[in-house]
């Protein structure tokens, strides 16, 4: 755009010499020293400069006029994209290199009527909804360090064990912030079912912005915040075989005991205060047992102990 401006005005000067009609340059009158890209200190005297430039030109007659709505169209589509790229969270998209060419099937429709046999009112969307909630929640409470709120939904050993990374990263002082998280696409892909347990297992694709900041300094030891990561997830879930979906609380709510009802206050121990159930084991409703990126290892589990 710098490049485009200069040669504009020079090609509009050498038509008003064409016409006969040369620019009485002023140094009181006129301000050339244009900057389009919003930088520096000359913003007022470079539109002042552009405003006296069109009147001049659209008092050469028809060229100054057609020169005019040029330069009127160049600067408003200048300022377009300016604007469009600072409303905008523009940055380069990044792939994770692991398991980039694992193929992890969609299988959701085969799943969904697999289970309605045996759970009339499962759905498949419900499902993929509360999984995508999960996944949404569980990357707050990782920003946030505190994992009480996914309490509810992570298994006993998934939460033990994520628990540890995340009082690792208190001890070093290390916060991580996700934004900008965007689901891309999320589906069933797997479902194994054995004489206690089924477990069902989402795909999900997302971008995010990721990046780790000293907690002392506030400044980025790892990543920046413009980069968006493109990454791919399995996540299994897990529930007691007999167990059913129930009718009004087909969108698992991990806010409520599954067993009780009462508003979810549970211990570490995954122990409702209420009813003393011990509801992160999968007994009552689907509880997160597995979370982990695709991988080159990664394989598809595909459908198993089903008759």
């Amino acid at each position: 755009m710098k490049k485009i401006v200069p040669a504009l005005l020079i090609f509009a000067l050498l038509a008003s010499l064409l016409c006969g009609t040369a620019f009485a340059f002023d140094g009181n009158d006129y301000d050339y020293d244009y900057d389009f890209d919003g930088g520096g200190s000359s913003d007022g005297g470079s539109a002042l400069g552009i405003i006296n430039l069109i009147l001049h030109l659209v008092n050469m007659g028809p060229v100054g006029i057609v020169i005019a709505v040029i330069l009127i169209i160049i600067i408003i589509i200048s300022f377009s994209k300016k604007k469009s790229n600072k409303n905008s969270n523009v940055g380069k998209v990044i792939p994770s290199t692991q398991g980039r060419f694992v193929v992890i099937p969609n299988r959701t429709e085969l799943i969904e009527n697999m289970m309605k046999k045996h759970d009339k009112n499962f759905s498949a969307s419900d499902f993929v909804t509360f999984a995508k909630n999960v996944y949404m929640d569980i990357q707050t409470a990782w920003c946030k360090r505190d994992l009480s709120t996914v309490r509810p939904v992570m298994h006993e050993n998934l939460y033990n064990t994520t628990a540890r990374q995340v009082q690792s990263k208190i001890d070093q002082g290390v916060v991580y912030h996700y934004e900008s998280i965007a689901i891309n696409t999320a589906y069933l892909t797997s479902y194994a079912r054995d004489e206690q347990f089924e477990y069902l297992t989402c795909y999900l694709n997302a971008r995010m912005i990721d990046y780790q900041v000293d907690e002392k300094t506030g400044n980025i030891i790892r990543g920046d915040k413009t980069t968006r990561w493109d990454m791919r997830y399995k996540m299994k879930f897990v529930r007691s075989v007999g167990v059913l979906t129930k009718d009004e609380t087909a969108k698992h709510d991990g806010h409520n005991c599954p067993n009780c009802g009462a508003p979810m206050e549970i211990s570490s121990s995954g122990v409702c205060d209420y009813c003393g159930s011990i509801v992160t084991t999968g007994q009552y409703s689907w509880v997160l047992t597995e979370f982990t990126t695709v991988r080159n290892d990664t394989v598809d589990e595909g459908i198993k102990g089903v008759q």
